[in-house]
């Protein structure tokens, strides 16, 4: 069984990114992968997270993104993840992430070099890609 993620004190964008945020100081600190992370939101619970793990994988696809999709798919038993939305850390999705966000049924993309300034870049797309 996976291990509980730690949610923040508030159920705020700026909480939920500031986590993204932090998950991708950890995995840069770590060595794991560069800094990315990020966090699915679904009914204001994170269901998944994620960091960059391309080094510690060996895995050029093993983005924030990408390993906080699978988490929350294993963490809910389901592929489908309608209804929840995504924050990460750094400029917009890289052109897989995005892919990925939108096969996952994603609502949004939220992104951020700071948790105040958060960005919507909409719904996942696959004509975006």
């Amino acid at each position: 069984m996976a291990d509980p993620i730690r949610q923040p004190n508030t159920s705020t964008p700026a909480a939920f990114m500031q986590r993204a945020l932090d998950l991708a100081a950890e995995a840069e600190k770590s060595g794991r992968g560069n800094a990315y992370g990020a966090v699915i939101v679904q009914e204001d619970k994170i269901i998944g997270q994620g960091t960059n793990a391309i080094y510690a994988q060996n895995d050029p696809t093993a983005h924030g993104e990408v390993e906080a999709i699978k988490d929350a798919c294993r963490r809910t038993g389901s592929n489908d993840l309608s209804g929840a939305v995504i924050y990460t850390s750094g400029g917009s999705p890289c052109p897989m992430c995005a892919t990925a966000c939108y096969w996952a049924n994603l609502d949004r993309i939220f992104y951020a070099h700071r948790a105040d300034e958060i960005t919507d870049g909409g719904a996942p797309g696959y004509g975006k890609c």
